[in-house]
């Protein structure tokens, strides 16, 4: 008779099973280190976002220009670009902003839904082209200091970017 494998261990019964780690215990370090809500947003977490709305606006301006070949395209994203963070139906936070789970408040911390002015005033240099990076090379020398991070359009617009208060971002 050929020689068989020894025989698997035995298996505990489920009661003598030792716990399985849970991935979704949360580390009281992480919930230490967690952003408050209402605190100022991170560089890093900013600069997501931006990236994030820089895509929106390709894809609105591209999108519209594959439907209806004209400057339409163009003028829409613009639109969007400006008034990204006092639009009702994001409820006053650009996508990018809503994915990163931050908004843009007055300085008072009021929410910009529906403040067309402060909106427009905060990201008219964003319309410059270019001048995104300048705001943002401001914002990195102000993180690099250890002050409030507050571009140029923040300054213009009375307008700070904090952490959103709902943990869905909204």
């Amino acid at each position: 008779m050929p020689d068989l494998p020894p025989p698997p261990p035995p298996v505990a019964p489920a009661s003598q099973s030792q716990p399985v780690p849970s991935a979704a215990k949360i580390d009281s370090d992480e919930v230490e280190n967690a952003p408050k809500a209402g605190s100022e947003a991170a560089f890093d977490t900013r600069v997501i976002a931006a990236i994030i709305d820089c895509f929106v606006f390709l894809g609105i301006h591209l999108v519209i220009d594959i439907l209806l070949p004209s400057t339409l395209g163009l003028l829409v994203a613009i639109a969007y670009l400006l008034t990204r963070d006092a639009l009702p139906f994001l409820e006053g936070q650009s996508l990018g902003k809503r994915l990163m789970k931050i908004r843009a408040v007055d300085l008072t911390g009021g929410r910009l839904t529906g403040n067309w002015q402060a909106s427009i005033v905060r990201n008219i240099p964003l319309a410059i082209p270019f001048f995104g990076l300048v705001e943002a090379y401001i914002l990195y020398q102000k993180k690099e200091k250890g002050e409030p991070l507050l571009r140029l359009g923040d300054e213009w617009g009375k307008t700070k970017v904090v952490v959103s208060s709902h943990p869905s971002g909204i």
